[in-house]
């Protein structure tokens, strides 16, 4: 093949090798992009699925009794006395609040329930428009009681 190949005359060589070339390149693109495209046709499927969770998500948020409206209850109270009267109410020993900015507080607990407190983070979410923005929790000397830090700010 070798002394066939260098028989040709220059220009033929050029041409047999650039269409070897461009075969070779044609074969491998074939072996490319087909698992380019499986995988393609892969992730398009996992995005459609996950769209559809996000509008399911979004029409239960909605529908949701507890959800912040449009002016929490408490608006009018300083997020001291909400932390304080809501923990209190929850059965939660009065935790250890420092202000932390305009619209915000650091709170600590010790040895609280963590059943209770996940309930209370939820209540103060849900009814006076309260985030978590950092949480860091530790376990305490008995089962189920923790003492943590949270940051908590008024949306």
């Amino acid at each position: 093949m070798k002394a066939w190949f260098y028989g040709l005359q220059p220009r033929e060589r050029w041409l047999v090798a650039i269409g070897g070339l461009v075969a070779v390149v044609v074969v491998l693109w074939g072996f490319v992009a087909r698992p380019l495209r499986t995988q393609s046709a892969a992730l398009d499927t996992a995005v459609g699925i996950k769209q559809l969770l996000l509008v399911d998500v979004a029409r239960l948020e909605g529908s949701r009794p507890g959800g912040v409206s449009g002016s929490p209850q408490g608006a009018n109270e300083t997020l001291v006395v909400i932390v304080k009267n809501s923990a209190d109410a929850h059965g939660l020993s009065l935790p250890r609040t420092r202000q932390n900015g305009p619209s915000g507080i650091d709170v600590t607990f010790q040895d609280a329930p963590f059943d209770t407190l996940v309930a209370w983070l939820v209540l103060l979410h849900d009814t006076y428009g309260v985030d978590v923005e950092t949480a860091s929790f530790s376990g305490a000397r008995q089962p189920g009681l923790v003492n943590g830090q949270l940051s908590l700010r008024r949306l």
